[in-house]
C-alpha cells in the first residue's frame, strides 16, 4: 500500500455504484478509521493514512429538483495522527 506524504496530495474517485456497493465502500472506510488499516480509495488502490484520536466530520446534503448530493467529509490535524 501507498503511504500518503504529509505534504499535499489529492486523490479523487467517482463511481456508479448500487446502493449497497456503496454502504459497503462506506463501512470499509469505517472499519479502516477504526483499525488504522489502509483505506481503499478504488478499485486497484490502498493508501495508509495516519488517524488522530479525534476527527472532524462534516455533513453536507443539497437537493435539487429530482437530484439529492450528500457529502461527507473527514479531516484532522496530522500533528496529533498516531500511525497504528
Amino acid at each position: 500500500a501507498d503511504c500518503l506524504p504529509m505534504s499535499e496530495s489529492k486523490h479523487e474517485n467517482s463511481e456508479r455504484l448500487s446502493r449497497q456497493q456503496a454502504a459497503e465502500r462506506l463501512t470499509d472506510v469505517a472499519y479502516a478509521l477504526m483499525t488504522g488499516d489502509p483505506v481503499k480509495l478504488g478499485p486497484d488502490r490502498q493508501v495508509t493514512v495516519p488517524i488522530a484520536d479525534e476527527v472532524v466530520l462534516k455533513r453536507n446534503s443539497k437537493a435539487s429538483g429530482d437530484r439529492v448530493e450528500l457529502e461527507l467529509e473527514l479531516s484532522w490535524s496530522t500533528t496529533e495522527a498516531h500511525d497504528y
